[in-house]
């Protein structure tokens, strides 16, 4: 049974994919492990405290480079393996590299080499260059979309002017779909740019109670329309918070905007806030009498591209939680079907 720190780290030691070799200050084998006693031959309870020039053919600390490491502090990386100690297995398909240990001051004290398959090098080199692609990817897909939201921006007005000309007729009813598609063209592209760079913060103090106030207002006119009655409740003075407001305005405007979706016409909304000094947080609450969420779809709430709206990207929910993450602050979100839900947002204050 495996108890103390020394057994469980000579258990992993052991399980190691690497081989790994430490000689100490003399030149003496410190530790060997199994994956390395497989590749060599050589068993460790026969080798440990053995000069480690007893293990190579060539002795001389010019060839060999553990040595060489041990005598310079130099650290050599992607070596053939007989550089370091010859294997049984074929050699090409291994690579070494060697490391000083340096004690506190700074001093060499031993050295160790790591064997590892020559695969894995290239799998390195090949994500490295798969990721600047990736990058030099979103780059580009990001420019395109700022260049997309222009013309959409132009043709938005132009079918609101037309609209205003022709008047109420059947006509209208096409400059209403049109109206209505460039719409949620401009929600994907929101959606897309939030995604491309949600961890860009433009942080400043600011207070929740504005926030709040004007989030409710932005959303007033649609709640009129159906007969929503949104109730806000905000303390007198609660502590400022250090953020960026645009960014919780989206992720606000999203959870009430998820609320009117699910609220029958005359339901209710609730908007609360409270500021707890002593654990330095701001706690925003906004509760629905809508028909609520089963388990199966609050368990796949936050991720991306998921939705229940026939018209929804399923950005939204996924956004909002990264902005709050970074926020240092947390999302939670507790529902039952026919009973509404309740979303709370939890931010540190400034």
């Amino acid at each position: 049974m495996v108890e103390s720190p020394v057994d469980w780290l000579q258990l992993v030691f052991n399980h190691l994919p690497l081989g790994i070799i430490v000689i100490d200050r003399r030149g003496h084998v410190r530790l060997f492990n199994n994956r390395l006693s497989m590749l060599t031959g050589y068993q460790e309870e026969r080798i440990l405290g053995k000069p480690f020039s007893d293990l190579i053919n060539n002795p001389d600390s010019d060839y060999n480079k553990l040595l060489q490491t041990l005598a310079t502090g130099k650290e050599y990386q992607n070596l053939k393996p007989e550089s370091v100690i010859l294997l049984n297995a074929p050699s090409s398909d291994f690579r070494a590299n060697t490391y000083a240990i340096k004690d506190k001051g700074g001093a060499t004290v031993g050295a160790m080499a790591l064997l590892e398959p020559a695969g894995r090098q290239q799998e390195l080199e090949n994500a490295v260059i798969k990721a600047e692609k990736l990058a030099i990817l979103g780059q580009l897909a990001t420019e395109m979309i700022h260049e997309l939201r222009n013309p959409l921006t132009a043709i938005s007005g132009f079918v609101q002017l037309l609209q205003q000309k022709i008047g109420r007729n059947s006509e209208l009813e096409y400059l209403d779909i049109i109206s209505d598609e460039l719409k949620h063209l401009n929600r994907l592209i929101s959606d897309f740019l939030l995604q491309a760079k949600p961890g860009y913060c433009s942080r400043t103090q600011c207070s929740i109670n504005k926030l709040l106030t004007d989030v409710a207002a932005l959303v007033e006119c649609e709640a009129s329309l159906r007969n929503l009655k949104i109730n806000l409740e905000t303390p007198e003075d609660p502590p400022p918070i250090k953020a960026d407001s645009g960014q919780l305005r989206q992720v606000f405007l999203n959870i009430i905007r998820n609320a009117f979706d699910a609220l029958p016409d005359e339901g209710q909304l609730f908007l609360q806030c409270s500021g707890d000094k002593q654990l330095g947080i701001v706690r925003v609450v906004i509760r629905d009498t809508g028909k609520g969420m089963d388990g199966q779809i609050m368990a796949n709430m936050f991720k991306p591209f998921f939705t229940t709206k026939e018209s929804g990207t399923g950005l939204g929910m996924f956004i909002s939680k990264k902005i709050i993450d970074n926020h240092g602050g947390s999302i939670d979100i507790q529902s039952e079907p026919a009973r509404g839900t309740t979303v709370t947002v939890t931010l540190p204050v400034a």
